[in-house]
């Protein structure tokens, strides 16, 4: 194979890793995990964060007494 075909496979896993940094972000989860689950795993990686849903902020203020 050419190397043309690993730089269009890398630019793909660098796109995908970006859209999954951005659908975590929007769904407080971590960028991190996001790029990594779009980067390695594609577009099942992408369709994983979105099956994940939303996560909860937790605010610990509520509960604590002074």
């Amino acid at each position: 194979m050419t190397n043309s075909y690993y730089y269009f496979a890398l630019a793909v896993g660098v796109a995908l890793g970006a859209w999954g940094s951005f659908l975590a972000e929007k769904r407080n989860r971590s960028k991190n995990l996001g790029f990594l689950l779009g980067f390695f795993f594609g577009v099942i990686g992408l369709i994983i964060l979105v099956l994940l849903g939303t996560k909860e902020n937790q605010d610990f203020s509520k509960g604590q007494k002074n």
